[in-house]
């Protein structure tokens, strides 16, 4: 349970705006809602759609992860006098930085971290060679520059992450299950003609550094219709279970199930996956149309050269964080913090939280208990403050710009039309993906 203290504030109309609709950026909102009891937050967002990666980046088939929406909405609802939603609002471009920290007392950074990260190797920008970010953003109907090419049944994924597990889940699983979700028709379509069978899981480090959750490995050894094995080698096999009961228990269980997984249950079934580890990946070879052939890897340990062919490569290796134009750097082009969470500024009292502060990792869990921490350090730092200026958001710079911002009721109004296109399809929703028709349909909600 989370205790929450109100902090009494000298003024009765703090301004906050916070950059990020994601659950870094609503849980700070929520945590400063109930501690600041005067105050007015604006949430900005650079996306036509909130939530972040919760909207684009979970798998469609994890309900429970996504039941944060809920909350979320709730927020907005209940709060509709103080706290503001505005998305297609690009800060960098649509206001500066500096503008920010002009119209507001504070200003929460909490904007992820949506650059993945590259192979940079030889060969890596052959074609259908790609992030995880993309592919995920593509069958969740996110702004994605890629359509998969699945005609060939050997497909290679590299990362030991959550993400690599979810991009294998969606390939593998079957048509019917993925129909019902909220996978967009074009998506459904590809996936329909896919012609993967075979996918091989590279981890470039050891089973005891792999990532993913416990919950995500079981989803994948239990699919129907496939078969799946950890390829851990013997001498490695007996050093993890020599320390295995020393340690945590969450480790302790997940490397427990890839010992039992060494050996497939189902070596008859029509999908196969394996998941190997200690393989890096060196280049990448492409055929005569520029089209990805196979991937050469070395084993980190042994040294050993192997090349796997495939049709298909996804990269889930993290994300980089993204700076915004004008925010405070360090030498080495990182977030500038003077402590854990607050950023220097000479307007107002800047902060950051989440992927965008941080090393980008980490559960929902984890960026809710930060998100909550540096509430309570703003409503500290607010507790005896005294305003000198009336600081009245940016609202009015934004319409004297003439840009085209969704509030949360104009997000509500296409929510619902999306959900009611996908009723007619037999669907949980079927989602917009052209952006300025979005954008078009969502300002037709604004009551003149």
């Amino acid at each position: 349970m989370i205790l929450r203290r109100a902090y009494s504030t000298a003024s009765s109309s703090l301004r906050i705006a916070i950059v990020g609709s994601g659950p870094a950026g609503l849980y700070t909102c929520a945590g400063l809602v109930s501690r600041i009891p005067q105050g007015k937050i604006d949430v900005f967002d650079r996306s036509a759609v909130p939530y972040g990666l919760i909207q684009y980046g979970v798998a469609p088939d994890h309900y429970d992860v996504k039941r944060c929406i809920n909350q979320f909405e709730k927020l907005f609802v209940d709060n509709v006098d103080r706290v503001k939603l505005y998305c297609n609002v690009k800060i960098g471009e649509d206001l500066t930085y500096d503008e920010l920290c002009n119209d507001y007392d504070a200003v929460v950074l909490a904007y992820g971290a949506n650059k993945p990260r590259k192979l940079n190797i030889p060969g890596d920008d052959a074609v259908n060679c790609m992030s995880g970010g993309d592919f995920v953003a593509w069958y969740n109907g996110g702004y994605s520059p890629i359509i998969p090419l699945l005609d060939n049944s050997n497909a290679v994924v590299v990362g030991n992450g959550n993400v690599s597990i979810d991009c294998s889940r969606i390939l593998l699983s079957s048509i019917e299950k993925l129909s019902k979700l909220d996978i967009p028709e074009n998506a459904l379509k590809v996936l329909k003609q896919s012609q993967v069978s075979n996918i091989n899981i590279f981890g470039r480090r050891g089973p005891k550094d792999a990532s993913f959750t416990i919950k995500e490995l079981r989803e994948l050894l239990n699919m129907e219709g496939c078969t799946v094995s950890t390829a851990i080698a013997d001498d490695e096999a007996l050093a993890i279970s020599e320390i295995v009961d020393k340690m945590d228990r969450p480790k302790k269980r997940i490397l427990q199930l890839m010992l039992e997984r060494r050996l497939p249950k189902n070596p008859d079934a029509p999908k196969k996956c394996t998941v190997e580890f200690f393989q890096k990946p060196v280049s990448i070879e492409k055929n005569s149309s520029g089209r990805i052939e196979a991937v050469n890897f070395e084993n980190s340990l042994t040294g050993k050269s192997q090349r796997v062919p495939c049709g298909l490569l996804i990269y889930a290796i993290g994300y980089q964080n993204v700076l915004l134009p004008g925010v405070p750097t360090t030498p080495d082009n990182k977030l500038l913090l003077s402590d854990w969470c607050r950023i220097p500024s000479d307007n107002c009292k800047v902060y950051a939280t989440g992927w965008c502060a941080h090393n980008p990792n980490g559960v929902i869990a984890q960026t809710q208990s930060q998100a909550v921490a540096v509430a309570d350090e703003i409503a500290k730092d607010f507790a005896q403050y005294s305003k000198k200026d009336n600081k009245n958001g940016s609202e009015l710079r934004l319409q004297s710009r003439k840009v085209p911002f969704l509030s949360f009721n104009d997000w509500k109004y296409v929510d619902e039309c999306e959900k009611m296109m996908g009723r007619i399809l037999g669907k949980l929703r079927e989602k917009i993906q052209n952006v300025p028709e979005f954008i078009k349909l969502g300002r037709r909600s604004i009551v003149p």
